[in-house]
């Protein structure tokens, strides 16, 4: 139960952050809110009962500078679902990165944030969660993702679940 109920408040505070980020924007004259789907394959380490799976995702997010952004998603696999909010941030927006490629299509990021994962039988976890990706930039509004992501499991069976996604995403 206090599982659930973790993940429901990781949940409402997604849902939060995204509408507050709304208003930060309308105020600052910030349009880029994006929204994106995914393939996802999980790897959950720990012997616990989530499965090595593959399922789908669907992502919303909001920048607040031209380098940062949150976003909120939600995946569906096999035997399990999963809820998050992350912190996203650009290696592009860094000078250096400009300075040594120059490439502006390809774009890699970093996020930090939290997931819950819920499996059959209400068995899963909480907790903190890190990753890398890039996207690959068609034109001003389609883009390709892929992300890599650990998230390290609190107070359950489940060590580390690992995930990789690939998708694409719509920018407004």
């Amino acid at each position: 139960m206090k599982f659930e109920i973790s993940l429901v408040l990781a949940s409402l505070l997604s849902l939060a952050s995204l509408l507050s980020v709304a208003d930060v924007r309308a105020e600052s004259g910030i349009d880029a809110a994006y929204v994106g789907a995914a393939g996802v394959l999980t790897l959950p380490q720990g012997g616990s009962q989530l499965r090595r799976l593959g399922g789908a995702a669907v992502r919303g997010g909001a920048y607040l500078a031209d380098f940062w952004a949150v976003e909120a998603d939600v995946a569906w696999l096999e035997n399990a679902a999963g809820f998050g909010v992350d912190t996203l941030v650009h290696v592009q927006a860094w000078p250096v990165y400009g300075d040594l490629f120059g490439y502006s299509a390809f774009d890699p990021f970093v996020t930090v944030g939290a997931r819950g994962w819920l499996g059959d039988h209400g068995v899963g976890q909480v907790g903190p969660q890190v990753g890398l990706g890039a996207f690959y930039h068609l034109d001003d509004h389609w883009s390709l993702r892929a992300d890599a992501t650990a998230t390290l499991g609190l107070e359950t069976d489940v060590e580390v679940v690992y995930s990789l996604a690939v998708g694409v995403q719509y920018g407004f």
